[in-house]
């Protein structure tokens, strides 16, 4: 067995025994929190076009064993497909969708570096990668895999390991390493053992999932994890012929070029601290996006609220409702006032149609993507 496949078979075995994440079957998300992986409103904001529900094709590149649960929450009509290397993320991940009814996801194990081979002629309207490329030493075969499956305008969204946020954690899991440490109940012993003020016991205190077995054994037992800086990450997706699109870890910039400045800028000055969250296309459907961005300047457009909010409005409207900020900043709240601008656009609203002050009350709302523009209803 080469170098690259015994690492691989480690990770499988790491997540055979640390099913991950493994929350409680009764966990449970609001639809009105998943409204950033549905899948028609995504399409619509970089195509410009409306995608129908069940024409939708999903894969989760390396699932894990809950986000096909949400994903299929924001996606009931889409055929989605959860592709995992560990048996036992798959079946909790399967627990999970039926105790919560979902029923349109396939459940495949394999390794994403086959992936093309295992789904065939399969091709998707998006891809969720998310929290995996840091697991796979030989990472672009795997991106260039994930390419030959993306349909023309399909998206891709990626969560990476950044050199900053991990600096702490990676320098603990090299002690860790020449220690010899393997077990869950060590790493506890020695963050009881550690001094308050440690860089050790801050990181672990500072993650929600080091307060569980199994986001411990990810932080510091993984046998593989790459951390990236963004030159390298951007060199790493344009090798496999893919560009970013939008950032959206927190405080990212709408603007993908002052965004990617704004990052080496914090690289250099060793104040980077947090991981790479963004979307990303095929670099051969860059003029598709860039007509989409001219063509919404200039032409009337259709507005409508995204499926995962529409459906989420208070029957009541006097309860506020706040997701949870999922492309970089915090959104704005749907309150009373919000809630019945917001329902105005139940059904498509032509652009035209608006008043200024109306045009300018909701451009919150689209940057959150609550509503959805489109060319045509």
């Amino acid at each position: 067995m080469d170098k690259l496949s015994a690492i691989r078979q480690a990770v499988k075995a790491h997540y055979e025994k640390y099913v991950y994440p493994r929350f409680p079957l009764l966990t449970s998300v609001r639809e009105c929190d998943t409204y950033a992986l549905n899948l028609e409103s995504l399409w619509a904001r970089f195509n410009g076009t409306r995608l129908a529900p069940t024409d939708g094709r999903i894969l989760l590149a390396g699932s894990g064993s809950f986000s096909p649960y949400p994903t299929a929450v924001a996606n009931r009509k889409a055929r989605i497909t959860a592709l995992d290397l560990s048996k036992a993320n798959l079946d909790r991940a399967r627990l999970h969708t039926l105790f919560h009814l979902c029923f349109n996801v396939e459940f495949i194990e394999g390794d994403l570096i086959n992936a093309k081979t295992i789904l065939g002629r399969n091709r998707f309207h998006f891809i969720d990668c998310y929290g995996v490329l840091h697991h796979i030493p030989d990472v672009i075969p795997a991106l260039q895999a994930i390419h030959s499956l993306l349909k023309e305008g399909a998206i891709i969204r990626i969560m990476v390991y950044s050199t900053g946020a991990r600096k702490s954690i990676q320098a603990a899991r090299t002690a860790m390493r020449l220690l010899h440490i393997d077990e869950i109940k060590t790493i506890k012993r020695l963050y009881r053992k550690a001094d308050d003020h440690s860089r050790f016991k801050g990181c672990i205190e500072s993650s929600y999932e080091a307060s569980f077995d199994w986001g411990l054994a990810d932080m510091f037992l993984h046998p593989y994890a790459k951390t990236y800086k963004i030159d390298e990450l951007l060199k790493t997706l344009g090798e496999a012929g893919l560009e970013p699109i939008l950032f959206a870890h927190p405080g990212a910039l709408s603007d993908t070029g002052q965004e990617i400045a704004r990052l080496r800028s914090l690289e250099l000055a060793n104040e980077l601290s947090t991981n790479f969250i963004l979307f990303a296309g095929r670099m051969e459907d860059s003029e598709i996006r860039l007509a989409w961005n001219r063509r919404k300047q200039i032409e009337d457009t259709v507005i409508s609220l995204n499926p995962a909010i529409k459906n989420s409005l208070p029957l009541l409207p006097f309860k506020t409702l706040k997701p949870g900020p999922k492309l970089g900043f915090q959104n704005p709240l749907i309150d009373l006032e919000a809630n019945r601008l917001l329902s105005k656009f139940k059904r498509p609203v032509w652009k035209s149609n608006m008043e200024p002050a109306r045009w300018g009350a909701i451009q919150p709302y689209l940057q959150a993507m609550f509503l959805i523009e489109t060319a045509a209803a």
